[in-house]
């Protein structure tokens, strides 16, 4: 009788140690799953804080992209008057558009080189950017040698070389689309305006000194 519940001791003894190893192994399952758990969520953390740094900094790239825009093109502006910023803002940014979505340029049409459509739209697209630079870096020229009273000079200068652009473009039949030549002329116009307030402003403190 007492062997039986010997016996029966030591069984349950055993049956107390499988439930305390199964308890912990649960725990250190529950451990390991809390820990994952809180790594899941740093990682998360990061991965939001990743992405806020990186739309920052998307937001500080946009700019110099769109001057990059502008350069491409042969468009490199210097400081603005500061009487006119306003202005000049808006024909820049209208000017940057019609350059992004390739209006600055017209014509061209449907041109086949070598039996091939898509090869003659690249030939077209890249003539397009050639007498587009060509023409910016023209109007930047009439801007940095424009002076007070010299607009009308500057404008003749302008609108020849729109003219040379159209003449050479040949068989393409490409031209400055009248839009962008009328901002760029009314770039000169503002620019010309600033040179001659500057000017007069100049003359009263000569006289009023």
């Amino acid at each position: 009788m007492l062997g039986r519940k010997d016996r029966r001791i030591a069984e349950l003894e055993q049956a107390v140690e499988g439930l305390q190893e199964l308890l912990s192994r649960i725990g250190e399952a529950r451990t390991a799953q809390t820990s994952a758990l809180e790594e899941v969520d740093r990682a998360g953390a990061e991965l939001v804080a990743l992405r806020h740094r990186i739309t920052n900094a998307r937001a500080e790239l946009q700019p110099l992209k769109e001057e990059l825009t502008f350069q491409r093109a042969g468009v490199f502006r210097t400081d603005a008057a500061a009487d006119h910023q306003a202005q000049l803002d808006l024909v820049h940014d209208e000017m940057k558009t019609l350059i992004k979505t390739g209006a600055a340029i017209e014509g061209g049409g449907q041109v086949t080189y070598n039996g091939s459509d898509a090869t003659g739209r690249r030939l077209v697209e890249d003539w397009s950017a050639l007498m587009l630079r060509s023409y910016n870096c023209e109007a930047e020229n009439c801007l940095r040698m424009l002076r007070a009273g010299g607009l009308d000079a500057a404008r003749r200068r302008l609108d020849r070389s729109a003219s040379a652009i159209e003449r050479l473009s040949g068989t393409f039949g490409l031209r400055v689309s009248p839009r962008y030549q009328a901002l760029r002329t009314y770039e000169l116009e503002l620019t010309a305006d600033h040179l001659q307030r500057r000017l007069e402003a100049r003359r009263t403190r000569r006289i009023a000194s």
